[in-house]
Protein backbone atom coordinates (compact mmCIF):
# COMPACT_ATOMS: atom_id res chain seq x y z
CA UNK A 1 0.00 0.00 0.00
CA UNK A 2 1.52 3.47 -0.87
CA UNK A 3 2.26 5.69 1.98
CA UNK A 4 -0.46 8.21 0.85
CA UNK A 5 -3.04 5.41 0.66
CA UNK A 6 -1.77 5.20 4.38
CA UNK A 7 -1.99 8.48 5.36
CA UNK A 8 -5.38 8.71 4.17
CA UNK A 9 -6.69 5.91 5.65
CA UNK A 10 -5.24 6.85 8.67
CA UNK A 11 -6.86 10.21 8.78
CA UNK A 12 -10.46 8.56 7.85
CA UNK A 13 -9.94 6.07 10.81
CA UNK A 14 -10.96 8.64 13.34
CA UNK A 15 -11.45 6.36 16.43
CA UNK A 16 -7.94 5.28 15.33
CA UNK A 17 -9.33 2.00 15.52
CA UNK A 18 -7.33 0.13 12.09
CA UNK A 19 -10.90 -0.06 11.11
CA UNK A 20 -13.07 1.92 9.17
CA UNK A 21 -16.79 2.30 10.31
CA UNK A 22 -19.67 2.72 7.88
CA UNK A 23 -19.08 6.80 8.81
CA UNK A 24 -15.34 6.85 8.56
CA UNK A 25 -15.31 4.97 5.18
CA UNK A 26 -17.95 7.30 3.35
CA UNK A 27 -15.33 10.01 5.03
CA UNK A 28 -13.01 8.15 3.18
CA UNK A 29 -14.59 7.59 -0.12
CA UNK A 30 -15.89 11.78 0.38
CA UNK A 31 -13.02 13.66 2.39
CA UNK A 32 -14.56 16.95 1.05
CA UNK A 33 -18.08 15.86 3.39
CA UNK A 34 -16.48 15.14 6.52
CA UNK A 35 -15.92 16.89 9.84
CA UNK A 36 -12.94 15.25 10.78
CA UNK A 37 -10.40 16.96 11.35
CA UNK A 38 -7.36 14.49 10.80
CA UNK A 39 -9.11 13.81 7.31
CA UNK A 40 -9.05 17.75 6.53
CA UNK A 41 -6.31 18.05 7.83
CA UNK A 42 -4.55 15.38 5.07
CA UNK A 43 -6.89 17.12 2.38
CA UNK A 44 -5.17 20.23 3.37
CA UNK A 45 -1.54 18.15 3.05
CA UNK A 46 -2.52 16.84 -0.07
CA UNK A 47 -3.13 20.42 -1.57
CA UNK A 48 0.21 20.97 -0.87
CA UNK A 49 2.15 17.79 -2.06
CA UNK A 50 0.06 18.62 -5.26
CA UNK A 51 0.62 22.66 -5.78
CA UNK A 52 4.12 22.46 -4.25
CA UNK A 53 6.32 22.09 -7.69
CA UNK A 54 9.96 23.19 -6.00
CA UNK A 55 9.71 20.49 -3.45
CA UNK A 56 10.01 22.76 -0.24
CA UNK A 57 6.94 21.66 1.39
CA UNK A 58 5.21 24.43 1.41
CA UNK A 59 3.01 26.75 -1.20
CA UNK A 60 5.00 30.22 -2.01
CA UNK A 61 2.87 33.02 -3.67
CA UNK A 62 3.76 31.72 -7.26
CA UNK A 63 2.28 28.36 -6.73
CA UNK A 64 -0.47 29.82 -4.93
CA UNK A 65 -0.93 32.47 -7.28
CA UNK A 66 -0.90 29.91 -10.13
CA UNK A 67 -2.89 26.93 -8.74
CA UNK A 68 -4.78 27.76 -5.88
CA UNK A 69 -5.97 31.45 -6.19
CA UNK A 70 -8.42 30.74 -9.22
CA UNK A 71 -10.53 28.03 -7.48
CA UNK A 72 -10.84 30.06 -4.25
CA UNK A 73 -11.43 33.49 -5.20
CA UNK A 74 -14.73 33.03 -6.64
CA UNK A 75 -15.68 32.25 -3.09
CA UNK A 76 -14.09 35.21 -1.33
CA UNK A 77 -16.57 37.27 -0.13
CA UNK A 78 -14.37 40.38 -1.43
CA UNK A 79 -15.22 39.49 -4.93
CA UNK A 80 -18.47 39.26 -5.39
CA UNK A 81 -18.61 39.65 -9.41
CA UNK A 82 -18.33 36.94 -11.90
CA UNK A 83 -15.54 38.71 -14.61
CA UNK A 84 -12.10 37.64 -15.06
CA UNK A 85 -9.43 40.16 -14.82
CA UNK A 86 -5.97 39.19 -16.27
CA UNK A 87 -3.51 37.99 -14.39
CA UNK A 88 -1.97 41.31 -13.48
CA UNK A 89 -5.68 42.81 -12.28
CA UNK A 90 -5.68 39.95 -9.95
CA UNK A 91 -2.29 39.84 -8.57
CA UNK A 92 -2.91 42.21 -5.60
CA UNK A 93 -6.23 40.65 -4.48
CA UNK A 94 -3.82 37.27 -4.88
CA UNK A 95 -1.23 38.79 -2.49
CA UNK A 96 -4.56 40.02 0.07
CA UNK A 97 -5.73 36.70 0.31
CA UNK A 98 -2.04 34.82 0.25
CA UNK A 99 -1.16 37.62 3.09
CA UNK A 100 -4.52 36.71 4.96
CA UNK A 101 -3.64 33.03 5.45
CA UNK A 102 -0.09 33.48 6.01
CA UNK A 103 -0.60 33.57 9.51
CA UNK A 104 3.38 33.26 10.36
CA UNK A 105 3.84 35.83 8.40
CA UNK A 106 6.89 33.17 6.57
CA UNK A 107 5.86 34.06 2.94
CA UNK A 108 4.81 30.61 2.55
CA UNK A 109 1.11 28.44 3.10
CA UNK A 110 1.40 25.55 4.95
CA UNK A 111 -1.21 22.37 5.21
CA UNK A 112 -2.45 24.05 8.79
CA UNK A 113 -2.68 27.48 7.02
CA UNK A 114 -4.84 26.18 4.07
CA UNK A 115 -7.43 25.02 6.50
CA UNK A 116 -9.53 27.92 6.32
CA UNK A 117 -10.05 27.63 2.46
CA UNK A 118 -10.07 23.80 2.35
CA UNK A 119 -13.82 23.75 1.71
CA UNK A 120 -13.55 26.38 -1.19
CA UNK A 121 -10.47 23.98 -2.45
CA UNK A 122 -12.73 20.62 -2.03
CA UNK A 123 -16.73 21.36 -2.18
CA UNK A 124 -19.22 19.32 -0.25
CA UNK A 125 -21.01 17.17 -2.24
CA UNK A 126 -23.88 19.08 -1.09
CA UNK A 127 -22.32 22.10 -3.01
CA UNK A 128 -22.29 20.38 -6.14
CA UNK A 129 -26.38 18.65 -5.22
CA UNK A 130 -27.02 22.45 -5.26
CA UNK A 131 -25.18 23.08 -8.66
CA UNK A 132 -27.20 20.59 -10.30
CA UNK A 133 -30.54 21.74 -8.78
CA UNK A 134 -30.26 25.45 -9.27
CA UNK A 135 -29.25 24.25 -13.15
CA UNK A 136 -32.18 21.91 -13.86
CA UNK A 137 -34.47 24.55 -12.18
CA UNK A 138 -33.09 27.26 -14.59
CA UNK A 139 -33.84 24.76 -17.49
CA UNK A 140 -37.05 23.38 -16.45
CA UNK A 141 -38.96 26.33 -14.94
CA UNK A 142 -40.71 27.51 -17.94
CA UNK A 143 -42.43 30.41 -15.98
CA UNK A 144 -38.88 31.68 -14.52
CA UNK A 145 -40.59 31.74 -11.02
CA UNK A 146 -37.80 29.49 -9.47
CA UNK A 147 -40.05 27.14 -8.15
CA UNK A 148 -40.88 23.77 -10.46
CA UNK A 149 -44.51 22.32 -11.28
CA UNK A 150 -45.12 18.81 -12.11
CA UNK A 151 -46.32 20.13 -15.18
CA UNK A 152 -43.11 21.94 -16.28
CA UNK A 153 -41.40 18.68 -15.09
CA UNK A 154 -43.54 16.45 -17.29
CA UNK A 155 -42.41 18.80 -20.37
CA UNK A 156 -38.95 18.95 -19.61
CA UNK A 157 -37.63 15.75 -19.10
CA UNK A 158 -34.62 15.86 -21.09
CA UNK A 159 -33.37 18.16 -18.03
CA UNK A 160 -33.89 15.78 -15.94
CA UNK A 161 -32.35 12.77 -18.36
CA UNK A 162 -29.32 15.21 -18.91
CA UNK A 163 -28.53 16.57 -15.24
CA UNK A 164 -28.30 12.34 -14.33
CA UNK A 165 -26.81 10.82 -17.62
CA UNK A 166 -24.05 11.92 -19.77
CA UNK A 167 -23.95 11.38 -23.72
CA UNK A 168 -22.13 8.36 -23.28
CA UNK A 169 -24.89 6.93 -21.10
CA UNK A 170 -27.36 8.10 -23.79
CA UNK A 171 -25.27 5.79 -26.22
CA UNK A 172 -25.27 2.86 -24.23
CA UNK A 173 -28.77 2.83 -23.38
CA UNK A 174 -29.50 3.65 -27.41
CA UNK A 175 -27.48 0.49 -28.25
CA UNK A 176 -28.82 -1.98 -25.23
CA UNK A 177 -32.11 -1.07 -26.65
CA UNK A 178 -31.76 -1.99 -30.35
CA UNK A 179 -31.10 -5.63 -28.82
CA UNK A 180 -34.58 -6.10 -27.10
Amino acid sequence: MGWWKEEHFNASDADGDGLLNITEFNDFLHPADTKNPKLLQWLCKEEVRERDSDGDGKVNFKEFFHGLFDLVRNYDEDSDNSSHPSGDLMETPAKNMFSRLDKDGDGYLSDIELLPIIDKLHPSERYYAKQQADYIISQADTDKDRRLTLIEMIENPYVFYSAIFNDDDADDYEYHDEFR
